[in-house]
């Protein structure tokens, strides 16, 4: 009896272990012999994507042909290049074919095996926020001909103001900071954030008119006592005066660190519009708000243009509110509306 029961003991175990020497042999034919990863699981849109395609084997891949899927809505395919698993001195050849929608086909050939680690990298830019996906769908390595490939690479793709951590998604502002945001018009306050709240001032705004411009040089001088000759500004209130963007609040005071009101404001903007050959012909009239008798004589022509083509649509209650101060996240919006107006 005892021995019977030894016997079936030994039988139970063979089983055991050849079943799970098969386990681990399917699990081993499972595995895919090329893995995607991303260097970052979180972007911003408009930031570079990029997705190694990565082997832990060391000798094994030397060339083949891969198909990779995207999503074009939300990637835009930029190029692709060689990994560093690629021995020093390795000649290798990589073509590239994108002409597929939502497709990359990418064959290489080295003339030396590849080592353990990233055989090649693919570049996306991110064009669109969610979550999305590069997908390695299958293709060939020569020499491992019945080697499985296929693997997943997933991001998401977050709006350019994700990075501030006093941004509300659900104000007003949001679509115009991530408008400044991801052209570098306008950049953050330090501490991952934004301040739309926050008070500009007369510097910051030719500032940022200064890069929508295109940063161009600038030579001479200004003739504002109170603009120091080196300070982050200085280039800037020389090109707006040279451009007859600003006359200073006297002919030797620029008051940089003044907040900009909202009638300086956007007489800014309705004289940089008009460098760049807008017309800014004032038309209608303000007497739809209360407080028109408020706006300053110089700032009337530009007001009036402002609000005719929709660059600012007042402060509730009827208000314009001329000598409001201007915050970070109203500039950003008129930023916004105006590159819509001009298509900048």
């Amino acid at each position: 009896m005892r021995s019977n029961v030894r016997r079936l003991f030994s039988l139970l175990l063979a089983v055991t272990l050849v079943l799970g020497l098969g386990l681990t042999s399917v699990a081993a034919i499972e595995s895919s012999l090329l893995t995607l990863q991303v260097t970052s699981q979180h972007v911003i849109r408009g930031d570079e994507v990029c997705v190694a395609v990565n082997t832990e084997a060391d000798g094994v891949v030397a060339d083949g042909k891969l198909t990779f899927a995207y999503d074009s809505k939300s990637l835009k395919f930029v190029g692709a290049e060689a990994g560093e698993a690629w021995p020093a001195g390795t000649e290798l050849s990589l073509k590239v074919n994108s002409g597929k929608k939502d497709t990359v086909v990418a064959a290489f050939a080295g003339a030396k095996a590849a080592k353990a680690g990233t055989v090649l990298t693919l570049k996306f830019e991110a064009l669109q926020e969610g979550r999305t996906q590069v997908v390695l769908q299958g293709g060939y390595i020569s020499g491992a001909k019945d080697a499985k490939l296929q693997s997943t690479a997933t991001l998401l793709v977050e709006c350019p103001a994700s990075r501030f951590t006093d941004v509300d998604r659900n104000e007003y502002y949001h679509e115009g900071i991530d408008f400044v945001v991801s052209r570098g018009y306008m950049i953050g306050m330090g501490g991952a954030k934004f301040q739309p709240n926050t008070e500009m001032s007369r510097a910051m705004l030719v500032t940022v008119l200064y890069r929508i411009a295109g940063e161009p040089a600038v030579k001479g001088t200004a003739p504002f006592r109170d603009v120091e000759k080196n300070s982050w500004y200085t280039n800037a209130v020389i090109w707006a005066y040279q451009n007859n963007v600003t006359n200073g609040v006297s002919a030797t005071e620029f008051a940089p660190e003044q907040n900009v009101t909202r009638e300086q404001m956007v007489t800014f903007f309705a004289r940089y519009a008009k460098l760049a050959g807008v017309d800014t012909s004032a038309t209608g009239s303000l007497s739809a708000f209360v407080d028109a008798s408020s706006v300053s004589a110089y700032a009337v022509p530009a007001m009036t243009w402002a609000v005719s083509v929709g660059l600012i649509n007042g402060v509730g209650e009827n208000k314009l509110d001329p000598t409001g101060n201007s915050t970070r996240g109203q500039v950003a919006t008129v930023i916004v509306r105006y590159a819509t107006l001009v298509q900048h």
